[in-house]
C-alpha cells in the first residue's frame, strides 16, 4: 500500500483514450444520494453474493483493506473475488474490460476513476461526502474532467519533513514548531550547522520526485501552470520558479548528497536518513511506520514544512476506491463502502493501516504518546495543500509531459545546464505538447 500512494500522483493516460470510452455518468445530486442510501435499506442488506474486487497487488496478512474486506464478507454473507492486475498494466486493462463490458464491481485505484469519470459511479450518490477530508476528496477522488468526485480515498499520505533528534541536539538546534516554522532558507542554514557539528554526512536530503521538489516551488509561489479562460498558461519557468531551482541547485553542492539528485547514483535518500547519514528527510508520512520499526541508532521526529516567500506548502495523495457504473454487482460495492465508512469499521481499518485518516471526526490512535504527537502534525500538513498546486492537478500536465520534468531538475542539479534554461526547455516542451500558451 505504500508504493501504491507514493505513485498516487504518477501519470496518466491521454484524454483522446479517455474519450474514447463510453458509458453512461454519474448523477451529481445529493438528493438522489439520500434517495439511493434509502432504498438500499429499504431493500435490506445483500447478501450471497460476491464482490469483486481490483487491486494492484496481493494484499499480504497485515494489509488493511485485504482485512477489512474479510471481515464485511464474513458479516455480510458474502464472499470477495481478488482480480490482481499491476498499477501499470490497469492503464492497459481497464479501457479493454469496459468496452468488453467485464469489469470489476470495484476498484483500488490512483488514477483510473479520474481519467474515465463516465465508467465510474459518482460517490455523492453512494456516502456523505461532508464527513471527508476535502483535500483528499479534491485531489485523490475528483475526476479530472468534472467536480464529480468518482472515488471514495481510500489510503492518503501527505508530505512531511522527518528530522534526526539527536543529531539536533548534538548540533545545539532546536526543532522548529508548527506555530514556529523554519523558512526553507533557515533550512539549508540548519542543514549547514548539522553538517559540521551534528555527526551526520549531510544536513538535508530529498527523495528524487518532482512532488517532493515542487513543495518549494509552491511555497515560494510559483506553479506550473495558471488559468487562462476555460484553458491553461504555462508558468513553469516563472522568475519565481527559477529562484527556487537555483536555490535547491546552491542547497546540492552544499548540504544534500549532490549524487542522488544529479543523477550518478541510485541510491534512496530514506536509507540515507535510517542510517543516519542524513538529518533531515523530505520524504512523507507512509514512512512513518517503517522508520518506527527499522530506526534503532537514533530518535527521529517529524517537523512542519518550512515557509517559502509566500507560504507553507505540502502536497497530498493516495488511493481511492471507486466503483464501475457497469459491474455486475455495483449495488454491493456501495453496500461496501457504506458499512467500511461507519465509525466503527474506518476505526477498525485505521488501526491497520496506521495512517492518516481521510475522515473528519475519526482518527488513528497510536499506543505511544511521541507518535501520538506526530501523527496530530502530519494531519496538520493536509492544511498546507495550495490553490496553485490544485489548479497544477486539475490540468493534468501530466497527459503531455512528466519525466521530462524531473529530467530537467536533475540536469540544472548536475550543472550540465542552468536552472533557467532547464525550466525554460520544460516550459516549451509542455506548450508544445499542450497547446498552451507559455507566460514567459
Amino acid at each position: 500500500m505504500k508504493k501504491k500512494a507514493a505513485r498516487a500522483l504518477a501519470g496518466v493516460l491521454t484524454l483522446s483514450m479517455a474519450a474514447a470510452l463510453t458509458a453512461c455518468g454519474g448523477s451529481d445530486s445529493a438528493k438522489k444520494g439520500g434517495e439511493t442510501a434509502a432504498a438500499a435499506e429499504s431493500s435490506g442488506p445483500i447478501t450471497g453474493q460476491t464482490l469483486s474486487v481490483m487491486l494492484s497487488e496481493e494484499p499480504g496478512e497485515q494489509d488493511a483493506l485485504g482485512n477489512v474486506l474479510n471481515h464485511w464478507a464474513e458479516e455480510s454473507g458474502n464472499t470477495i473475488k481478488k482480480i490482481i492486475i499491476s498499477h501499470d498494466d490497469m492503464r492497459s486493462k481497464f479501457p479493454a474490460m469496459a468496452k468488453n463490458k467485464d469489469l470489476p464491481d470495484i476498484v483500488s485505484t490512483t488514477f483510473l476513476h479520474q481519467i474515465y469519470p463516465d465508467e465510474f459511479v459518482n460517490m455523492e450518490d453512494v456516502v456523505d461526502l461532508s464527513k471527508f477530508n476535502q483535500s483528499a476528496l479534491n485531489i485523490v477522488g475528483k475526476s479530472y474532467s468534472s467536480d464529480a468526485i468518482t472515488g471514495i480515498t481510500e489510503q492518503f499520505t501527505t508530505t512531511c519533513v522527518f528530522y534526526n533528534k539527536d543529531a539536533f541536539a548534538a548540533a545545539g538546534i532546536e526543532a522548529p514548531t508548527p506555530e514556529n516554522p523554519w523558512t526553507w532558507e533557515q533550512l539549508y542554514e540548519n542543514a549547514a550547522v548539522l553538517q559540521e557539528k551534528g555527526g551526520v554526512k549531510y544536513g538535508f536530503a530529498a527523495d528524487v520526485s518532482r512532488a517532493r521538489y515542487d513543495i518549494m516551488m509552491y511555497a515560494n509561489g510559483g506553479s506550473l501552470v495558471e488559468k487562462d479562460g476555460d484553458s491553461f498558461k504555462v508558468t513553469v519557468n516563472s522568475p519565481e520558479n527559477i529562484a527556487t531551482l537555483e536555490r535547491f541547485v546552491q542547497a546540492n553542492n552544499e548540504v544534500m548528497p549532490k549524487a542522488i539528485w544529479a543523477g550518478g547514483t541510485t541510491d534512496n535518500p530514506v536509507e540515507y536518513f535510517k542510517n543516519g547519514d542524513a538529518a533531515i528527510l523530505l520524504s512523507g508520512s507512509w514512512n512513518y511506520n517503517t522508520f518506527t520499526n527499522e530506526i534503532s541508532k537514533f530518535d527521529f521526529g517529524v517537523m512542519p514544512s518550512p515557509k517559502g516567500s509566500e507560504c507553507q506548502s505540502s502536497i497530498i495523495g493516495g488511493a481511492a476506491l471507486a466503483i464501475p457504473q457497469n459491474g455486475k454487482n455495483s449495488e454491493l460495492a456501495k453496500q461496501f463502502v457504506q458499512w467500511l465508512f461507519e465509525e466503527e469499521h474506518y476505526k477498525e481499518y485505521l488501526q491497520l493501516h496506521k495512517g492518516l485518516s481521510v475522515m473528519n471526526d475519526v482518527a488513528y490512535e497510536p499506543e505511544t504518546d511521541k507518535a501520538k504527537e506526530d501523527f496530530a502534525l502530519m494531519q496538520g500538513e493536509t492544511a498546507y495543500v495550495t490553490d496553485t498546486f490544485m489548479t497544477d492537478e486539475s490540468s493534468s500536465w501530466r497527459n503531455y509531459k512528466d519525466n521530462e520534468y524531473r529530467d530537467a531538475l536533475k540536469r540544472a542539479v548536475s550543472g550540465e545546464i542552468t536552472a533557467k534554461e532547464a525550466l525554460d526547455g520544460f516550459a516549451k516542451q509542455l506548450s508544445e505538447a499542450s497547446n498552451w500558451s507559455m507566460a514567459y
